[in-house]
Formats: structure tokens, sequence, C-alpha cells
């Protein structure tokens, strides 16, 4: 039990702090004791209950259903916008999520894989760097190949390269090819070599997650023809990052449009230190959780109905028992 005498003193410091607006090295003046002391008769203060705080924001909601999909799913961190029924309002808003994440952890020195994708490239214009980093390095992770407006890799990575005054390398090769055969050739050229070096050793990555529906953007860019896309249906995949495809569970799902794709495999983007995902709406949620699943995702900016979706499902289809262990080791 407190004495008086230093309930007292908490009480005085937590009103000068709180009430009076006094920095903690005016309160040690003041009172004539060390700063140290006035930070530690602070926290006593709110551990006595003196002192409580409380926080009156309309994102706390959010900010608790980020915390939940970090928990459920052990990622690093999450990101959620509002919900909408706009594609193009909802792109907008997950694009202006992802640059202001972009412009608080880019670093220099730093090497940042890109991808493809609409809303990746919304990210991409939304960037207002308030410094240059020439020192970094934006790298492909996938071949160009788009018959839509912005959703090229080539235009992602030009475009966060130039806002930022840094190192551009493209990757200058088809992202699928029409034989395997062409696909062995082009990856045995030492400029497409060097560049999936680099690549491999980017310390952040920025991807979208796409899906193999024939009304889906990797349809509409021209990367696969209808019947591909049916065959990894048929196979159970459910998403796609960098042009690789995997089920619900995160495990690779091969096919012959595997085979002539020209981009960093599953297994590579895993060993990225830091993925950063942006992708939402009712028709990503699936594709989302194997991503997340498979550990491809550390980072992920999404909308708030999806979250909900992401933890019921999450919670409603389970993985595999020995595909559970390897995911926790």
């Amino acid at each position: 039990m407190l004495s008086e005498e230093r309930l007292r003193l908490i009480s005085q410091v937590a009103w000068l702090y709180h009430q009076k607006g006094l920095t903690q090295q005016q309160i040690a003046e003041h009172l004539n004791i060390s700063r140290a002391r006035v930070i530690k008769l602070l926290a006593e203060a709110v551990d006595e209950g003196i002192v409580r705080i409380t926080v009156n924001s309309p994102y706390l909601g959010t900010f608790e259903l980020e915390g939940r999909l970090c928990d459920a799913f052990g990622l690093q961190e999450a990101i959620i916008v509002a919900s909408s029924n706009d594609p193009e309002r909802l792109k907008h808003s997950l694009g202006s999520a992802g640059a202001s994440y972009l412009e608080r952890s880019l670093s220099q020195g730093d090497i940042l894989g890109t991808a493809w994708g609409t809303t990746i490239y919304a990210v991409a214009r939304q960037l207002q760097p308030r410094r240059l980093l020439p020192n970094l390095t934006v790298v492909q992770l996938i071949g160009g190949l788009s018959t839509i407006e912005g959703a090229n890799s080539l235009d992602v990575a030009k475009v966060i390269a130039d806002k930022y005054g840094a190192s551009y390398l493209g990757l200058f090769a088809p992202a699928v090819v029409d034989s395997r055969s062409i696909r062995d050739t082009l990856l045995s050229d030492h400029n497409i070599r060097r560049v999936f070096g680099i690549a491999q050793r980017a310390t952040k990555a920025l991807i979208g997650i796409g899906t193999p529906n024939l009304s889906s953007s990797l349809a509409n860019t021209g990367f696969a023809s209808p019947a591909a896309l049916q065959d990894v249906a048929a196979k159970r995949g459910v998403g796609e990052l960098v042009g690789r495809f995997f089920d619900i569970h995160g495990q690779p799902v091969e096919s012959e449009l595997d085979h002539r794709t020209i981009s960093l495999p599953l297994d590579d983007v895993r060993e990225i230190p830091c993925v950063i995902a942006v992708a939402g709406g009712p028709s990503k949620v699936q594709a989302i959780l194997g991503a997340i699943r498979g550990k491809y995702v550390d980072v992920l900016i999404t909308d708030e109905d999806t979250a909900y979706s992401l933890l019921h499902l999450g919670a409603e289809i389970e993985p595999p028992p020995n595909l559970k262990e390897k995911q926790g080791s």
C-alpha cells in the first residue's frame, strides 16, 4: 500500500504532466528530482489507477481486427482499409494504404522486388516519397506481358524507381512464353540470370494476389488462356502471385503454364524477409488465404470485409496435419 507521501508525489507529478502540460524535464526541475524518477512516477500513476488513459478513435475496431489477422496467420503486420462495392474505389484505397506503408518502410540499401497488377500499379502511382533513396534497387520478379495499362510489371517497377531516384533492374522477357524450351533458353541468358540473382537477394517485395478465374486480370492481360486457367482450377488452384499458382493451403500447383512462366519461383518468394501483399475484395478471399497459409506473405494490406472473411474461412478450413506441422516449423 502506498504511503500518503508517495501517493501525493505521484498525484502531483501526474497533475503537472497531464493537466498543466509540463514536460518531464520541467517537472524534474520543479520538484528537484531526476527525469528518470518522473518517468517512473508517471508509470505508477497509471498502474495505481490515478491516471486512466482511454483512446477514443473510429479506428479502434480496425486496429483490433488487424491484430486478430496477425495472431491468426502469423503476419508481421496487417493494414485494413474500408470495404467498397466499387472495385475502382477499393483499388484506390488499397493503393493508398500500400503507398503509405512503402513510404515508411523502405530504406537505403533495400532491394525491392515488384510484381504486376492494377492494384500494385495503384500503389506505385500514389507514392509520395518524402526523400529520395538513390541506394534503393527496384527489380522485377516477373517478366512483362499486359494488354491493360498499368498492369505490366515494367510499369510498376519503373514508376517506383523513378519516384525514389532509385536503380532499376528490368526483366526484359515475357512473363509467359510459347514453350518450355523457349523459357529455358531465355533463363540461360546471362542478363536474365543476373536479374534473377538480384531478385533472390530482395529484402522486400511488393506483390498482388490473383485468381485463376476466367474473368480475372490474368485472363484479361493475356497471361493465360481460358484453357490454361481451367487446368489450374481443375488442380484446385485458387490463387496466383508473381505468375505462380497455389492451392488453398498455399501448396504450389504445377501446370503446363507453370513450365512456360518466367518469374521468381514461390520458394524464393517465401525467402524474401518482407513480402507486402496488397489485395482485397470477395473474389480474392481464397487466394489470399492460400498465400498467407503458404507463408508467402508477411504484411497484408486488405479491406475490412475481406479480413473478416479470411478469419472465418481460415477457421473453417484447417490445413492438413502434416502441412500444419511444416508451416509451424
